[in-house]
């Protein structure tokens, strides 16, 4: 596994100079299958990704296509990421993961909240 360092320190290989980044504020590798991961290396404002329009904070992931990633207040392109690692033969993205999975169920399961004229309540009717 190949790994390389972002963060304000000089000697990182992605050097961000940016007040909210830490010395060594994440770590970037390439597993043996090609696929990209960062860490945050415990930095004081977080590193986050950007997967479906949401900023989520991270420890470690897999990068996909289309990821945005933030070390604390600074948007890196997912470009200079990947460039990292430029001469390798196998890098990789992950194909686009969503958060959430939406399953499909049957009309009559699928349920519509309505306020009960009567009561006043809300309550939850199938549709159909």
């Amino acid at each position: 596994m190949m790994e390389k360092t972002c963060g304000r320190d000089s000697t990182c290989d992605l050097v961000v100079d940016h007040a909210t980044v830490s010395r060594i504020h994440a770590r970037v590798s390439l597993a043996g299958d090609g696929v990209v991961w960062i860490q945050d290396n415990v930095s004081s404002n977080g590193t986050f990704l950007n997967r479906c329009e949401k900023w989520t904070r991270i420890g470690k992931a897999s990068l996909c296509i289309g990821d945005g990633i933030r070390f604390g207040d600074f948007e890196v392109p997912l470009e200079q990421i990947t460039a990292l690692f430029t001469g390798q033969t196998k890098v990789r993205l992950r194909a686009r993961r969503f958060p959430f999975q939406v399953k499909s169920a049957p009309v009559e399961q699928i349920l519509k909240p309505r306020r009960n004229p009567a009561t006043g309540r809300v309550e939850e009717k199938p549709l159909g």
